[in-house]
This record gives C-alpha cells, structure tokens and sequence, in this order.
C-alpha cells in the first residue's frame, strides 16, 4: 500500500515537473520571439540611429554608413522612372577575433520611387538572421469600389508568421499623390487584425516580395 501510494505521488511530481518544463521552455521561446511591441522598440531605436548620422562627425554624431541607390529610367507607357534606394546595415559577430572588418545584415531600407504621376514609399526592417520584421508602406495603389486610393499599411512580423497587419486610408483630396503631400495628410483607420483582407493583398505581397528583393541586393553589393 505504502508503494502504491509512493509510485503515484512520484508520478503525479513526474507530470508537474513535465509541464513545469514545458511552460518554461515555452516563456524561453516566447521571449526570443519578435512581438509587436518589440519591433516598434526597434524600429524607433533604428530612426534615432539613423538621426544621428552626420557628415560632421565627430561633433553631431555618428559617421554616416549606408548604401545609397538611384534608378534612372524611362519605361514604356510611364514615361521617367526615378528610384531611391537607401540601405543600411549593422555588424555580425567577426568570424575571427580581431577582423576589422565583420560581415554585415541589412537593418532598415528605404525606397522611394514613382510610376508616372504615382509615388510610392516603403520601408522594411529587418533582424540580424535576415527576416523582415517591419513594413510601412505608402502606397496610392489600392483599388475599392472602382476607385485607387492612397494607403498606409503596416505590417509586423516574427519570422514567416504575420503578427498584425493595419490600413489607413487617406482622408484628403486626390489632386495631388506625390508623398510629401500624402505624408502631410490625414489618414483614417480602416483595418487592423491578424489577416490580410482580400482588398489589400496585392498590395501586400508586392511589399513582402520586395523585402525579399532588397535583402538579395544588399548581399550582393555587401559581399563585394
């Protein structure tokens, strides 16, 4: 009796101690996942960086380090293309103690550009394993009810999963799309949630396709 008693009281520590270890490893793996509210952290701590960027370092900052791009091109029917590209990047651990020069990760991109009258800006932010963790995008391109309309749309990741996606839409007359006059206008809240509503996933998967697009870029500036 007194063994049956044993057995069943170690059994019983047995499974407590099971999902004790479960429950850690899962608050382990939570911890080292992006959420949104760290990615938020980051992309603030990232603009701030690059703030501080000046071509009078020593004494208004950081040295500026990034890679700048222009795209010049007339395209058929559209006419002049124009397209900025900016990179920045951080540093790797050094494969040997000492290097000079570590590899590097794409951190944050910035792209501005235009088809015809229509401009276009995103901005991707990216983790040290070379995910995307963050897209703004302002974009003139979504089509509703017959109409194209300008957008904001952000989206949050953590790794392949989408943690949130969010649209607002541009409150404003349509004179005029270029962005500095989109940035100064208002925008309204129209979605957000944990999908992409059918209305904005072209939009939405041109953006994941060009964060793909950038990273492939700057790896192959980078390695040379």
């Amino acid at each position: 009796m007194i063994m049956n008693i044993g057995d069943k009281v170690l059994k019983t520590l047995g499974k407590q101690a099971f999902t004790l270890l479960l429950c850690m490893a899962w608050v382990l793996t939570a911890s080292a996942q992006h959420t949104v509210e760290s990615i938020r952290k980051e992309y603030q701590s990232v603009h701030e960086w690059i703030t501080l960027m000046s071509d009078n370092f020593p004494s208004d900052g950081i040295p500026p380090e990034y890679f700048d791009l222009r795209v010049v091109q007339n395209l058929p029917a559209t006419g002049p293309h124009h397209e900025n590209i900016r990179m920045y990047y951080g540093e790797l651990e050094p494969e040997e103690e000492g290097d000079p020069y570590p590899p590097h990760y794409l951190r944050f991109t910035t792209i501005k550009y235009n088809y015809a009258a229509r401009e276009f800006y995103e901005e991707y932010l990216y983790d040290d394993k070379g995910q995307v963790m963050f897209i703004y995008a302002l974009t003139p391109d979504v089509e509703g009810g017959g109409d194209i309309w300008p957008y904001e749309l952000r989206m949050w990741f953590d790794g392949q999963r989408l943690l949130r996606f969010n649209a607002k839409k541009f409150e404003g007359p349509l004179d005029y799309l270029d962005i500095a006059t989109l940035k100064k206008g208002t925008f309204k809240d129209e979605y957000t949630g944990k999908t992409i509503p059918k209305k904005f996933v072209s939009e939405a998967d041109r953006c994941k396709q060009g964060a793909q697009r950038y990273q492939s870029l700057f790896k192959s500036i980078d390695n040379r």
